[in-house]
């Protein structure tokens, strides 16, 4: 597998750089005290992208200004679900806009795939709200899955969704998370959507067996600017 950096840009919110490119997910996107953590990168400081992507429509995942202005500065398509293609439509031009709705008549969770250059995006259209997608990114060999807000893991057919070498995870307490990792076995997972106070109770061992159980062995969670090397 070739080398690949995940850092976080806060919140939900990941830059993904390796050789086949570099993909935004959630990266900009509204404070919300108590919720998350703040961003750490503006639209107008945003490194050479290939890829935007947006899971939802919600303050502390979409910043429509912030988006736009990373958009223009890299060039990068902004992707996701139709409400957030419909927000950003009044931002950019219908062309840098890509829109990932998968068919909800399908089995759940549905799916849309497409390649983009040497990345291939598998939308899974998941648990919280209206228009939220969960996404599988393959880059290199190496398969990311970021599940943003989803609320209910256990519909995944993991025949369908397959090898995952780093899984991306909001820890809700009712979404069935921890049972996920265990049948999932991914190489790596990281904890996502915490707040700085959140990620303090983590490392001190004290944060996920409120939440979770059982708990499973080896999770990272990483601050604003802070990366990870595969």
């Amino acid at each position: 597998m070739a080398a690949l950096t995940i850092t976080s840009t806060g919140n939900a919110g990941v830059y993904i750089e390796s050789s086949a490119g570099n993909v935004y997910i959630d990266s900009f996107f509204h404070p919300v005290p108590d919720v998350g953590g703040r961003p750490v990168v503006s639209g107008a400081e945003a490194k050479p992208a290939d890829l935007i992507l947006v899971t939802h429509n919600h303050y502390d995942h979409l910043h429509p200004e912030e988006t736009r202005d990373a958009a223009q500065k890299t060039g990068a398509p902004v992707a996701g679900p139709e409400r957030v293609a419909k927000v950003m439509r009044k931002h950019l031009p219908p062309e840098r806009i890509i829109t990932l709705e998968p068919d909800e008549r399908r089995q759940p969770p549905a799916i849309h795939t497409i390649t983009i250059g040497n990345i291939h995006i598998t939308s899974f259209r998941t648990y919280h709200g209206q228009g939220h997608n969960s996404y599988l990114l393959e880059m290199d060999g190496v398969r990311i899955f970021h599940d943003a807000d989803n609320e209910h893991t256990e519909p995944y057919d993991l025949d369908v969704l397959g090898r995952v070498d780093v899984l991306l995870l909001c820890p809700w307490a009712e979404s069935g998370a921890g049972q996920f990792v265990e049948r999932l076995k991914p190489g790596k997972w990281l904890l996502i959507h915490m707040t700085d106070a959140e990620i303090d109770q983590h490392r001190a061992g004290a944060f996920l067996p409120a939440l979770l159980s059982p708990v499973p062995e080896g999770v990272i969670a990483l601050r604003g600017g802070e990366s990870l090397e595969i």
